[in-house]
């Protein structure tokens, strides 16, 4: 499964770059993890049961914990020398 996404989302990295190419544009493609970051809100949305193209629905208490699961790896693997912000 990860293979498939990992897979689509280089899929859709080099489609871009080919297309702006073909039109000749002159701005570089999107960084590949803009493809990312596009697929992990959609994921989300679909954890919490929203629509993923109009955000609407969705469980908030699934959310909560969605971003709680988060915050756990950031505390757990990466929070040394991390000051947290407010917000």
């Amino acid at each position: 499964m990860l293979a498939a996404i990992y897979g689509a989302l280089r899929t859709a990295s080099e489609q871009a770059a080919d297309e702006l190419k073909a039109i000749g544009a002159e701005l570089p493609p999107p960084d590949h993890a803009y493809f990312v970051a596009v697929a992990q809100q959609k994921l989300f949305l679909m954890l919490c049961g929203a629509d993923p193209e109009t955000f609407e629905g969705g469980n908030p208490d699934i959310a909560a914990a969605v971003l709680r699961n988060g915050q756990n790896i950031l505390d757990h693997y990466w929070s040394k020398g991390f000051t947290k912000t407010a917000g």
